[in-house]
């Protein structure tokens, strides 16, 4: 039995050979469930305003159906809908707003001092001073070696980070 080609969007598979794969890519019902999938994806704003600025469907209002489906040029939006739409668009809104507001209150002085708060309980043995400068102490990265990775017995070298004694011995070169 030769290879088979399945489609995701059409849900079929059949004759992977070049013929039959390209007029099922290019046939009806492949294209509406392609464009189907990805228009779920679509920002709600965005369909919302499209919908918005079309005139509604007489034959979808009256029947419930209409024969162009996505095809057609006018809406198809019901109120329900319509209601979960604007109420997406509005708790994306909102939470956009509460995001700059937080952004906007912050101040930068309480946020770097617990930066440094933060970084002074990190590396006890450098000594930083109130205003952020650190002291004399020799400059050495802190690591933090992932569980997944000291749970294993032997891992290779090249994910330990290397011995601080290798560090304190390095001169460095000026850039530029």
């Amino acid at each position: 039995m030769g290879r088979r080609y399945y489609c995701d969007f059409c849900d079929k598979s059949f004759a992977d050979n070049p013929t039959h794969r390209k007029n099922h890519l290019k046939g009806v019902q492949h294209q509406r469930n392609r464009k189907a999938h990805y228009d779920s994806f679509r920002n709600p704003e965005i369909v919302l305003q499209d919908e918005l600025s079309k005139r509604p469907c007489k034959n979808f209002l009256s029947t419930g159906m209409c024969n162009f489906m996505d095809n057609c040029k006018f809406s198809h939006l019901t109120d329900e809908r319509k209601a979960d739409l604007e109420r997406i668009v509005k708790e994306k809104q909102k939470v956009r707003e509460d995001k700059t507001r937080a952004l906007e209150d912050k101040d930068p002085e309480k946020t770097l001092s617990e930066w440094l708060s933060k970084k002074r309980s990190k590396t006890d043995d450098q000594d930083v001073n109130e205003v952020g400068i650190v002291s004399e102490a020799p400059l050495l990265p802190v690591y933090e070696i992932p569980p997944h990775v000291a749970q294993l017995q032997n891992p290779p070298p090249s994910v330990l980070p290397p011995p601080p004694d290798v560090l304190r011995g390095l001169s460095f070169v000026d850039w530029g």
